[in-house]
């Protein structure tokens, strides 16, 4: 199946002025260099540290803000020339806590909006009422309730319910489940990812790494302006070196020849054991090896050598080691 890029980014650059005093000023390159594309219907994560561009780029792509340098389009769209076109079929939430009157219920908020789209009254008050529905809102019982009611989590809901308004092809969410509980963000993911299966185009910003594993297709890592790494989640952590962390206990005896064993056969990076407060002894390893030959290794060793090993646990890279990794912050690849 041929792939569709939705969105497309070259070589993006802008530029802050920033006045220091009376006279001075100077200059912040927010983004150096950002290039990457979305393809339709693909769930996109760009991530990277406080102050990496992310945001900055968001407001690009929704016109919020113009580039210094580069091409940004969405669906074909030039997004500085033909910015009106692009605002028709986008989507946007980037601070899910501003934007609606304080007054209002969320179901009023939201027939403002639509009538600001150029919906008309019935067509507004219809569609309100869908995406109050989609997000979860209405079972709540939160459409009728006044926005300053509304918890954070109501308020992230509504923020998507917002972007939704106008059916758009391609939603831009900034940290959309940003401070939410444990059950308001389960729902915005679910959400996500039935809207990506809906032919929904979607680029997410986040810090929450677990999150953006679950849900996201390919990623795009920014840092200090300028794209440091970009793939899925799978070529993230491939390019790193792809490592397991194995943590067993084992019976004192066993120790050195189960170390043994699995310093020979597999690819070890580091092996340490430590006695636990049970009496046994805990072996810690990180391995570059597959999880296949891993196993077949304490298998072999427990069958033919007759160590005995009490627990065993195998922890799998995730997509925060290869995100810190490339960052330079994680010494362990």
């Amino acid at each position: 199946m041929m792939l569709v890029k939705t969105i497309i980014v070259e070589h993006l650059r802008k530029r802050y002025r920033v006045r220091e005093g009376f006279r001075k000023t100077r200059f912040i390159d927010a983004i150096k260099d950002v290039s990457f594309s979305v393809n339709k219907g693909e769930i996109h994560a760009l991530l990277g540290p406080n102050g990496a561009g992310k945001t900055t780029t968001i407001k690009i792509l929704s016109t919020l803000l113009l580039p210094d340098g580069g091409f940004v389009s969405i669906n074909g769209y030039d997004v500085v020339k033909e910015a009106e076109k692009v605002r028709k079929i986008i989507g946007l939430a980037i601070d899910v806590s501003k934007g609606f009157y304080s007054s209002l219920s969320g179901f009023e908020n939201l027939i403002f909006y639509g009538l600001l789209k150029g919906l008309s009254l019935s067509d507004s008050r219809r569609r309100a009422r869908e995406v109050l529905e989609l997000v979860g809102l209405e079972e709540l019982r939160a459409s009728d309730t006044p926005y300053f009611a509304y918890s954070l989590g109501m308020r992230a809901r509504l923020a998507i319910a917002k972007a939704l308004l106008n059916d758009p092809e391609v939603l831009l969410l900034d940290e959309p489940t940003l401070g939410l509980d444990v059950e308001s963000s389960r729902h915005v993911r679910e959400m996500l990812v039935k809207l990506a299966g809906e032919e929904k185009t979607i680029l997410v910003t986040g810090h929450n790494m677990h999150e953006i594993e679950m849900i996201s297709d390919a990623v795009t890592i920014i840092n200090k302006g300028e794209v440091v790494a970009s793939g899925t989640p799978s070529e993230l952590k491939n390019r790193v070196g792809l490592v397991f962390r194995l943590r067993l206990q084992t019976t004192l005896d066993s120790e050195p020849l189960l170390k043994k064993t699995i310093s020979d056969s597999l690819s070890v990076k580091r092996i340490t054991s430590k006695m636990s407060n049970n009496g046994r002894v805990e072996i810690n390893a990180i391995i570059s090896s597959s999880r296949e030959d891993i196993v077949e290794a304490l298998f072999k060793a427990s069958k033919e050598q007759g160590v005995r090993i009490l627990d065993l646990q195998l922890m799998e890279p995730s997509l925060e080691d290869a995100y810190l990794a490339i960052l330079g912050v994680l010494d362990e690849y």
